[in-house]
This record gives structure tokens, C-alpha cells and sequence, in this order.
């Protein structure tokens, strides 16, 4: 027990160096990682970039815009562990890859973008250089792309199947922390068969009593994570 807490705050550490750093966020995704760690997380990176609407022609490919969106992507996704001071949530739902989560997490995140984006990664970044900074062998780093490329597209139906099933009745909250209700369906575009939104269960006071009634919240007005059991609403307030 002793060994895993010191491995958790060693992690821990390493995660907030790593933020602070001029090679973020590379130095996540180069990272050496258990390939059964990647096969856990690759699922869950599915779901995010689902939710997000993160998928060729919905999203701008050039080089910059791309870099943009990895960089902001992984620096939710390390904040978020982070805030989980204690780590409770994240050994609960993910056991013995709570440890890895931030790094494993991010390469399957970053890859999993690039991949619903129609690129690789060394059509953003100079794997090479970045490779040779951090000391990394850059064929191990090469050799691992279309690892995790071959789990993203054998995973994506199931991902999702489990997302509807993880999702449903979750508590919505907004960004100051105020209960909404729960997730009761999800709704998808007849265009598309994405997911458009969440039909919330809401709980609005009526005189004495509390009646439920039914609203709709868009993908783009939430923000998940992979182990809170909450969706919190980007804004403070909500009508």
C-alpha cells in the first residue's frame, strides 16, 4: 500500500513538472507507458473527442489549430487529475492505471484526435527533435502510433456503447458547483447519429414542492471527465 502511495505522489509530481514545461504537452505523449495501461485508457479518449465533436470537417487541420487543440486538451485532462487531491475517484474507476492516468491518458487522447482529424503526429510536431530533448528513443515513439491507431478503431463502437450506458443518470452541476438534475437520455443529430446533447431530469422548485421536468443541454455547453461522476456545465448559472 505504502509502495502504491508513493507512486501515485511520484506521478503526481512528474505530472506537475511536466505541465510547467516548455515541451508540453509532447512530453506526455512520449512518455513510456504500459501497453495494457494504453488498451485501458484508449476507450475513454474515444468518449471525450465524441462529446466534443472532435472529428474531420468539424475542426480546423491546419498545423497550428491542431497543436492549439492537443495542448488545451491535455492540459484539461492533467488539471482534472490533479484536483483529485486524494485520488479516490480515479483509483475507484480505474484500480491499478490510476497511476498512469495522466500520461497514458494523454497519449491516448492526443492520438485518438489525430486520428478522427485524418493526421499522425508527425503532421504537428517534429517527433525527432522533441524525441531527442527528452531523451526518448523516437522509433519507440514512431512504433507506438499505429499501436494505439489499431486499438481506436477496433474500440470506437464499443467506446461508445459504453459511454451511453456510464452517462446515464449522472449528476449535472454547473460551474459553481449548483445541482441541475441528472442525465436522463442522450440525443443525437438526425444528420449525423452524433451525440447532439443530454436531456436532463431537471428539478426546478415549484411552491412547496419540487416538480421534475425535461430540458436539453448541448455537448458543447459541458465539460467531462473520465472519473468524476458529475457533468459539469461550463457556465455558473443555467435556465
Amino acid at each position: 500500500m505504502r509502495a502504491e502511495q508513493e507512486k501515485e505522489k511520484e506521478g503526481r509530481e512528474k505530472a506537475v513538472a511536466y505541465l510547467r514545461s516548455r515541451l508540453f504537452p509532447w512530453n506526455f505523449v512520449f512518455e513510456p507507458v504500459e501497453e495494457d495501461a494504453i488498451k485501458h485508457f484508449v476507450r475513454y479518449a474515444i468518449q471525450i473527442c465524441e462529446e466534443k465533436g472532435i472529428e474531420k470537417g468539424t475542426i480546423s487541420v491546419s498545423k497550428d489549430d491542431v497543436k492549439e487543440l492537443i495542448t488545451k486538451e491535455v492540459k484539461e485532462a492533467v488539471n482534472e487529475y490533479l484536483f483529485d487531491v486524494d485520488g479516490e475517484d480515479m483509483t475507484r474507476i480505474h484500480g491499478k492505471f490510476a497511476v498512469s492516468y495522466p500520461f497514458a491518458f494523454a497519449q491516448c487522447l492526443v492520438h485518438t484526435i489525430l486520428y478522427r482529424l485524418g493526421l499522425e503526429l508527425e503532421d504537428v510536431v517534429d517527433v525527432k527533435a522533441v524525441g531527442n530533448l527528452l531523451g526518448q528513443d523516437v522509433e519507440e515513439i514512431r512504433r507506438s502510433e499505429p499501436f494505439i491507431r489499431n486499438l481506436i478503431s477496433k474500440r470506437g463502437k464499443g467506446a461508445m456503447r459504453m459511454f451511453g450506458k456510464s452517462i446515464l443518470d449522472r449528476r449535472i452541476i454547473t460551474a459553481g458547483g449548483e445541482y441541475i438534475g441528472n442525465v436522463g437520455d442522450i440525443a443525437f443529430e438526425i444528420e449525423t447519429g452524433k451525440v447532439g446533447g443530454l436531456i436532463v431530469n431537471q428539478q426546478k422548485q415549484k411552491g412547496a414542492d419540487r416538480d421534475l421536468e425535461k430540458g436539453r443541454i448541448s455537448m458543447h455547453d459541458v465539460r467531462l471527465n473520465m472519473y468524476s461522476r458529475n457533468v459539469v456545465l461550463k457556465y455558473s448559472s443555467y435556465k
